[in-house]
């Protein structure tokens, strides 16, 4: 009864994500990645289209929205289910880079209205860390699997992501072999969003070793090797949205199409989960080069 109630839980709040609201000061705006300038006479515009900027972009975004592991090497057993009732991860970015400057509504307003207006203080003021929320659940399988879902939302944004998870335990509880060794996949793909595709694949091989502290909670520290795949794309973009180019003939030519930007982000990951009463607390941070993810996990476990 409890599996059902859950997975209830998590597929409704992936119906009521919105889609196609008011624009939050977050929400992607590729349209950033695109500098337009207007043709004179008959003559149409010209767009540079800056790429890199977007592979950049979306490598961020990519770990951002990434599936969080927040578990051992271990698996639930047959009739093991945990449900986590708050994930939170914050992602740390470099607010100077450029590709921040333009990538957000909130950034992109202020760029243009900085270039506008020079020396009055309206630079951009992007985000210092990338804040993510997540609703998750785990079944424990025969064979020492284990299967999940996840729902996730990108705060500040129109951005959600829906996912799911596989892990086997290769060894786990065996005396001999003190050492629980694992392998995750898991897979999420954004949505809610207009000009984003973003996919992202995590495979995770963890070890880790459960003892229990003074009869009462059952700690589980962990660590884990993560290559994060990231593939986005964007859809067709405007770069001047509100003026059509079938009548503007200076408009012709502001729509575009990014390419698609794929990625592999190697992490390391470092947690501890702890057990007590049937409530879980998992906090974890996950390493990489210029990206660090902060991660913390509080669920019950049955």
């Amino acid at each position: 009864m409890a599996m059902r109630d859950a997975a209830r839980l998590v597929f409704t709040i992936a119906l009521i994500a919105p889609v196609g609201a008011h624009a939050l000061d977050n929400d992607p705006a590729l349209r950033g990645f695109g500098r337009f300038t207007r043709g004179a006479g008959v003559n149409p515009g010209t767009l540079i289209i800056d790429q890199a900027g977007f592979q950049d972009y979306a490598r961020d975004m990519g770990v951002a929205l990434a599936p969080p592991l927040l578990s051992a090497a271990d698996t639930l057993g047959l009739n093991g289910f945990s449900l986590s009732l708050v994930q939170y991860s914050a992602t740390n970015i470099d607010q100077q880079a450029p590709h921040w400057q333009r990538s957000t509504e909130a950034t992109l307003e202020a760029s243009q209205l900085a270039e506008a207006n020079p020396g009055q203080g309206l630079e951009p003021k992007p985000p210092a860390a990338l804040h993510t929320f997540h609703v998750a659940m785990r079944k424990g399988l025969p064979y020492s699997l284990e299967a999940g879902a996840r729902v996730s939302y990108l705060l500040d944004t129109e951005v959600w992501a829906f996912g799911g998870e596989v892990k086997w335990a290769a060894n786990e509880s065996v005396t001999e072999l003190p050492i629980d060794l694992g392998v995750r996949f898991a897979a999420n793909r954004a949505f809610g969003t207009v000009d984003l595709d973003l996919t992202t694949m995590a495979l995770d091989v963890i070890l880790s070793r459960g003892f229990g502290l003074g009869g009462v909670v059952h700690l589980t520290p962990y660590m884990a090797y993560e290559p994060l795949f990231i593939r986005a794309r964007s859809n067709v973009v405007d770069a001047t949205p509100g003026i059509d180019e079938a009548t503007d003939v200076n408009d012709v030519n502001s729509a575009f199409v990014l390419s698609r930007a794929d990625d592999v982000v190697h992490r390391f990951v470092l947690g501890a989960r702890l057990v007590g009463a049937r409530i879980s607390l998992t906090p974890e941070v996950a390493l990489s080069q210029g990206l660090q993810s902060y991660n913390l996990a509080l669920g019950l476990d049955f």
